[in-house]
């Protein structure tokens, strides 16, 4: 009796094997995450569900049988997840040394994302260099990176608060409990037009920076085929403007959008 019990648990084992060995020969699955409430690049529609112009590109261009599938968790956690291995791509984000420890970034660009300062139209706030900021407060959003020194600058010289979303941000700055707001320009006007607050907050001229944002491969997915797959078609993509034009689609579709989800 005990020798037919072990033959029926090895049996069992090895079909349990050959069925995992058939989908995994057949079918790879690469796991994404990316900001929860980032449009329009990218924003959660429920606790497994993302949308945006970066979804929809990552679409386009990823390799045939390759099965997607989003991990939707706040920002700094998929960032963690990412650093551990357990979420193979971010997306997107700009290329920092500290960024660069544990992720791989595609050589070619997905976006374009210019930095700028929001501020209420009733402020009268000039800015030509970082240094004119520091008689006011200002606010950024938690695990936001801006490039251009900005980074190094305000965490040394400049009177900040950090709260969890943008959306959060938006709101004390309508309130008058900050001078500004630092964020990517795209994201800032679709949360402003989608809210009605784009008669009372305003964009200044004056650009934080003006970089692109990048694809991240956690440097634990080693599957360099897919990458230089996917390398090559956001290289294909940028030629024909792609990427420029799901940006204005979904500032349109963000818009329309009844609801917000956060994770």
């Amino acid at each position: 009796m005990r020798m037919v019990f072990i033959l029926l648990v090895l049996c069992l084992s090895l079909s349990s094997f050959e069925a995992f060995a058939d989908v995994d020969s057949d079918q790879k699955t690469l796991v994404y995450s990316t900001n929860p409430l980032y449009p329009p690049y990218d924003w959660a529609v429920d606790e497994y569900t993302f949308d945006g112009a970066a979804v929809e590109l990552l679409e386009k261009i990823i390799p045939p049988g390759v099965i997607l599938k989003p991990a939707v968790f706040p920002w700094k956690r998929a960032m963690l997840l990412a650093e551990e291995g357990e979420i193979d791509l971010l997306m997107p984000l700009r290329i920092t040394p500290e960024r660069s420890e544990y992720l791989n970034f595609l050589p070619n660009s997905a976006f374009h994302n210019p930095i700028v300062i929001f501020k209420l139209k009733s402020r009268d706030i000039s800015v030509t260099e970082f240094s004119d900021l520091k008689p006011y407060v200002g606010g950024v959003s938690r695990g936001d990176t801006f490039g251009g020194g900005f980074d190094e600058y305000w965490r040394s010289e400049l009177t900040m608060k950090v709260v969890d979303t943008m959306a959060q941000n938006f709101m004390i700055l309508d309130l008058g409990r900050i001078d500004y707001f630092v964020t990517g320009y795209y994201t800032g006007m679709t949360y402003l037009k989608k809210n009605n607050l784009d008669t009372r907050i305003e964009a200044m001229d004056f650009k934080i920076s003006d970089v692109y944002i990048h694809f991240g491969f956690s440097k634990m997915y080693k599957d360099k085929a897919v990458m230089d797959y996917i390398n090559d078609r956001l290289g294909e993509l940028n030629e024909t403007g792609e990427p420029d034009s799901l940006l204005m689609k979904y500032i349109d579709i963000y818009i329309e959008n009844d609801r917000e989800f956060l994770p």
